[in-house]
């Protein structure tokens, strides 16, 4: 996916639906997410901060529980990465013990922009981690590291979801974008154990997005998606892309599974102007544009009140533009010509000359190929189809005039057209009346 895409992704996933931002509640089990009176008080946030009494070239970490009381006697890992072009990447890490102030300390680092370090303690299957820190300005670093207590039951855990599903059609292949913001609202990690988000039936080309922290999505081979990794007190973005292959139909369906506690689910579709949006039980598709002008299609669901969370819903799209078998039958048709013209040639058919039918069929296929090549250009100008299908076509077609015009030489030069003929005697001489010289 672009950059672009991304991060409107990201910033739509920021803003609530209307009817969180009214304070409507949730299905059952969901965090109230828009209306802070109805919600937790959020817990304390992580931070990594430069301090002047904090020696150059150390990180003091304090590590504190839920309540931000010191975690002491705990394992403490530093990750280092070192990245440059001319050396490529290297990783390493250190190791220290918190005191009974839950302080532990790295020094002697390095500070430099080619040197990354993060700070990260485990509690039973979940990780937490610090941001990236880099060590600049003669400054040291204080890390400030929460750790939580951890459930694997999703009961036990405050969690909900947005989510955003982004398609594009490209010549050979439904390219998906999927992007989640996952809630936790709560004091206590959620480590998943099966929350699975099946995806169409044939997908292939499954890449999780990047992440900052320790929460991502996995490939569940043969079926889909399934979060992984500690989704601490906060918000975790998550994302992943697969592709579908694409056949030259002109509608497609495409089924979902969601991941649980999803609360609003948008379903958005790059679009030709031939192209229509259908999603059961989504409010009706609009029409917008993405920051390079192209059309998209966008529609939504939200769980109102008394609704369970949406577990699944199923996505059609319709009037996908498609090269059509008009195309290849034109060719069939023009190559059908040709093979009559050479038969002509060979002197099986006809009761007219055989130079008059090779060039009467000749003319009739190339007249064919050429008003294909110029029903394909408009297509192509006008983004009914795209570009492989428009090289693929226009390859063939040319092709395919090319043997016409090697089968029928005769062509490149009208009948009765004035130019050069050669002589008794091999040499040439102006075509026409005899030279009275």
């Amino acid at each position: 996916m672009t950059r672009w895409r991304w991060l409107a992704l990201a910033a739509a996933l920021c803003l609530p639906s209307a009817s969180w931002a009214q304070g409507e509640p949730m299905p059952a089990g969901h965090p109230p997410v828009g209306g802070a009176a109805a919600a937790p008080a959020a817990p304390q946030q992580n931070a990594v901060t430069p301090s002047p009494d904090v020696p150059a070239g150390t990180i003091r970490v304090k590590l504190v529980n839920e309540k931000g009381e010191p975690l002491p006697n705990t394992d403490v890992k530093l990750g280092i990465l070192f990245q440059k072009i001319a050396e490529g990447e290297q990783r390493s890490e250190q190791h220290a013990k918190t005191d009974a102030g839950g302080l532990a300390s790295f020094g002697g680092l390095t500070q430099s922009s080619d040197f990354s370090y993060r700070i990260s303690a485990r509690s039973g299957p979940a990780e937490y981690a610090s941001e990236p820190i880099q060590l600049r300005g003669g400054l040291g670093v204080l890390a400030l590291l929460h750790v939580y207590p951890v459930t694997r039951d999703l009961e036990g855990a405050n969690i909900g979801a947005r989510g955003f599903v982004y398609v594009e059609t490209r010549d050979d292949v439904f390219q998906f974008e999927v992007l989640f913001r996952v809630f936790n609202m709560g004091t206590v990690t959620w480590v998943p154990d099966r929350a699975e988000m099946k995806l169409p039936a044939g997908f292939k080309a499954f890449k999780a997005g990047e992440a900052m922290g320790d929460a991502r999505f996995e490939e569940e081979a043969g079926r889909g998606a399934r979060l992984a990794g500690t989704f601490s007190p906060g918000q975790h973005n998550v994302s992943f892309r697969f592709q579908l292959p694409r056949d030259e139909h002109e509608s497609a369906s495409f089924r979902f599974g969601l991941p649980p506690r999803t609360a609003e689910i948008r379903f958005i579709a790059e679009a030709a102007p031939t192209m229509q949006l259908d999603v059961d039980g989504f409010e009706r598709p609009q029409t917008d544009v993405n920051q390079n002008g192209q059309r998209v299609l966008v529609t939504r669901h939200v769980a109102k009140r008394g609704e369970p969370a949406l577990r699944s819903f199923e996505a059609t799209l319709s009037g996908i533009p498609t090269a059509g078998m008009g195309r290849w039958i034109a060719v069939l048709i023009a190559a059908a010509i040709a093979a009559l013209g050479g038969a002509v040639y060979a002197g099986k058919l006809g009761t007219e000359t055989q130079q008059q039918l090779r060039q009467r069929d000749a003319e009739r296929a190339k007249k064919v190929l050429l008003d294909e090549l110029v029903a394909l250009t408009r297509a192509r100008q006008e983004q009914r189809i795209g570009p492989s299908t428009f090289e693929s076509a226009r390859r063939a077609l040319v092709e395919a005039m090319s043997r016409i015009v090697s089968a029928h030489p005769e062509q490149a030069s009208k009948p009765g057209k004035k130019g050069k003929k050669p002589t008794s005697a091999g040499r040439t001489r102006p075509s026409g009346p005899a030279s009275t010289a």
